[in-house]
């Protein structure tokens, strides 16, 4: 799979490959946009995802973990490489949708380990520590629970991509649902849905 950049034009107009897109809106179920993508990725003509904002990030990343399961039958995976769109590095991304063929992503992870991002957490710091982890030849799944906290974990990915660039590697995420048992002040166990992204490491 050919990489996306590491920063994406700040407006449409900027750069033709983002002529055509979709742009997220928080205002809108996650679903909204899922039927989109996984149509898209059947027909081989994947736009860009553009999303400005925890609750939109949040929504983008959603819907493509919705489309995965829409395209079960089709044997395709979905892709996601994201990228800041100004030098600011602030939360207005560029998400890139690419997809493959589940047999042709056979043994693409390699040595997986669990990293979380909360709502507080620094994207930088989990930047690093996924950096570290893709220098080392593994795979870390990166949870987050929220809009805040699956949107750090994605600029995290955002940030990661820039330091692995002297390293020859590129990363994409596949994200997913999962369910995760949090323990309240009460000490009564709940479940929870959680945003998981699988980070894929590749060299370029």
């Amino acid at each position: 799979m050919s990489g996306s950049p590491a920063f994406a034009a700040a407006t449409a107009e900027e750069d033709a490959s983002l002529v055509d897109f979709i742009k997220i809106s928080s205002k809108e179920e996650p679903r909204h946009y899922s039927a989109k993508i996984a149509w898209n990725a059947r027909n081989n003509s994947h736009m860009p995802l553009l999303a400005t904002g925890a609750p939109a990030i949040n929504c983008a990343i959603k819907a493509v973990a919705i489309a995965r399961r829409l395209l079960e039958e089709d044997s395709l995976e979905l892709f996601v490489q994201p990228a800041f769109r100004d030098r600011s590095m602030a939360n207005s991304l560029a998400l890139y949708v690419s997809s493959k063929s589940k047999r042709a992503t056979e043994g693409l992870i390699q040595n997986a380990s669990e990293l979380t991002a909360g709502k507080g957490s620094k994207p930088t710091v989990i930047a690093g520590a996924i950096s570290n982890r893709a220098r080392e030849g593994g795979c870390p799944n990166i949870t987050g629970i929220g809009p805040e906290a699956v949107c750090n974990a994605i600029m995290a990915v955002c940030h990661a991509r820039l330091y692995l660039e002297q390293d020859q590697l590129d990363i994409r995420v596949i994200p997913a649902f999962q369910e995760v048992e949090k323990e309240d002040r009460s000490g009564d166990k709940h479940t929870m849905t959680a945003v998981k992204l699988q980070v894929v490491v590749e060299k370029v």
